[in-house]
């Protein structure tokens, strides 16, 4: 600190950061937000950062918050030597995506910024990104994610944070330990209210409007956005919110939150009157015990798409941080007021079924089965619809398909209804039908392939493959992104007419190199999945 070599300065009410001038845009890479979350602060709600003197260094990315690496999480291992190459190659691909991350510590609560000027400008829209990874892995310094593209525009200023994240932002202790541990089993979700009380503060200083923010993410990233709208002390930090890729709906219950807490006790050995002990474990230690609860997606067909099977640790609805399910039954009362853009991918869940076992080989008797359990007495039904809504399709092909319509694609429309049925602000429906090259060819439409569109980093890392029309879907796609995130209304001239999402009519915008709007789109399968009874 008291550096002056910065090649821009800006003010924070902690106080000075010193950033860089990047292709034209100013970036601030860690700025703190909170103070560390280690030893006593261990589960504790994120209290803001401990200020300091001079300029300190914003010009490197911060802490990773404590993960298990997506190596180490366990799940079907294949033996097939053609499985066994394909995941290889896709563990690679994910290198691609999220570059060398910085080393992990408790002293995570950073964010990233990037700025075409720091002079306030009410004509600059915010927007903030919260990474994917579920609620256990991820970061905010991922390539993936970076900020500069969209901050080039003039427009835009861009941030990306980090939160903790598993056993340290979503164990659940209330009910154990008592009112010092209030809030433990969301504390995560509290660190992102607290880095959005950050941008309400001091977002004006680095050139955006405080009163334009728009809170997007994918995957997880999108879960923990949806999950916002069902915290009271989210409501007004704000105005737009957008979930790619991750329609949550439930959070977890009090009584199984703590159920898994106390599993967990178990797997490191501490007793429900030693909880003090867990500050002072290594981390090393917590994650290894928690290890255990990273329960891998069931090889049986039947539960390969149940969010339960592989998220132990989640948002709980405890009644104070979380005062109602985000949807369910419909949108929480705190969140109707936020204009919403809800989509997902065409093959959304193909890149997750990669490893699974019966990848490749599936036959007609394992697809029965599949979907026997997924629509029961509608099986036959299902089953035929499917086949002649995708003649061409392998076995394989269709189980990858219904497990991406049932997670994704009309996990997206049920969200869309459940918030449309509160009222207020508008929802506008979206499906990325735009398929990668990446990895030959294999991922279709993937999971996360809307993502270096809306934040125009495409060129950037290898999620879009090479095909000649990146760039064009690219200023498609973030351009319905930006003016969102300014007037709640994605339209723009370079798409045709996308209206809000209602069940009278079901407009959903199919994003594509020649994007269209469709009225109820794949409407034989959108009925079986409203009506299947299991």
């Amino acid at each position: 600190m008291g550096d002056t070599s910065y090649d821009i300065v800006a003010d924070t009410t902690a106080g000075r950061v010193g950033g860089v001038n990047s292709a034209g845009v100013h970036v601030f890479r860690g700025v703190p937000y909170g103070a560390p979350t280690g030893g006593e602060r261990r589960f504790k709600a994120p209290t803001p950062p401990d200020a300091w003197d001079g300029v300190r260094d914003a010009t490197n990315y911060g802490p990773t918050a404590p993960q298990i690496g997506h190596a180490e999480m366990g799940g079907s291992t294949p033996t097939d030597p053609a499985a066994i190459e394909r995941m290889k190659a896709f563990g690679d691909f994910l290198h691609g995506l999220s570059g060398d991350e910085p080393e992990q510590s408790e002293d995570c609560l950073v964010l990233n910024v990037w700025t075409p000027s720091l002079v306030p400008d009410t004509s600059r829209a915010v927007l903030v990104w919260i990474h994917g990874g579920g609620f256990e892995t991820g970061s905010g310094s991922w390539t993936m994610y970076e900020g500069t593209p969209l901050a080039q525009r003039g427009d835009a200023v861009v941030v990306t944070i980090n939160h903790r994240l598993g056993v340290l932002g979503f164990m659940h202790l209330d009910d154990i330990a008592g009112p010092d541990y209030a809030g433990s089993g969301n504390a995560g979700m509290l660190d992102i209210v607290l880095a959005l009380h950050w941008v309400r503060d001091n977002i004006a200083n680095f050139g955006g409007d405080p009163s334009k923010v728009l809170v997007f993410g994918g995957s997880g990233g999108a879960s923990k956005t949806s999950t916002l709208l069902a915290m009271p002390s989210a409501k007004g930090l704000f105005q737009r919110g957008a979930l790619l890729s991750g329609p949550y709906v439930k959070a977890r219950s009090a009584a199984t939150a703590t159920a898994i807490t106390e599993q967990f006790l178990n797997i490191a050995g501490v007793g429900k009157n030693e909880i003090g002990r867990l500050h002072d474990m290594p981390v090393a230690a917590l994650l290894a015990a928690a290890k255990e609860l990273a329960m891998p997606i069931d090889a049986g067909l039947a539960s390969s798409a149940s969010p339960e099977a592989f998220m132990p640790l989640q948002p709980v609805l405890d009644g104070a941080v979380i005062t109602h399910h985000p949807l369910d039954p419909m949108c929480a009362p705190h969140g109707t007021g936020v204009a919403m853009m809800v989509g997902s991918t065409k093959d959304d869940m193909k890149m997750m079924m990669l490893g699974m076992p019966w990848f490749g080989v599936l036959d007609d008797a394992g697809l029965q089965q599949m979907v026997q359990g997924m629509f029961g007495d509608l099986t036959e039904e299902a089953l035929a619809a499917y086949r002649q809504s995708y003649p061409d399709f392998t076995p394989t092909q269709i189980a990858a398909q219904l497990v991406t319509d049932r997670v994704m694609w009309h996990g997206s429309i049920d969200w869309c209804e459940r918030k449309g049925a509160a009222g207020g602000a508008p929802t506008y429906a979206y499906r990325f039908d735009y398929e990668t090259t990446a990895l030959g060819g294999i991922l279709g439409a993937t999971h996360g392939g809307d993502i270096p569109f809306a934040l125009a980093n495409w060129m950037l890392h290898p999620m879009a493959g090479d095909r000649p029309e990146n760039a064009a879907v690219s200023k498609t796609v973030s351009e319905a992104f930006v003016r969102f995130a300014h007037t709640g209304n994605p339209n723009h001239p370079g798409l045709p007419e996308w209206r809000p999402y209602t069940t009278d009519d079901r407009c959903t915008m199919v994003l594509n190199v020649e994007s269209a709007t469709v009225s109820d789109p794949m409407a034989r399968l959108r009925a079986l999945w409203s009506a299947r009874s299991v």
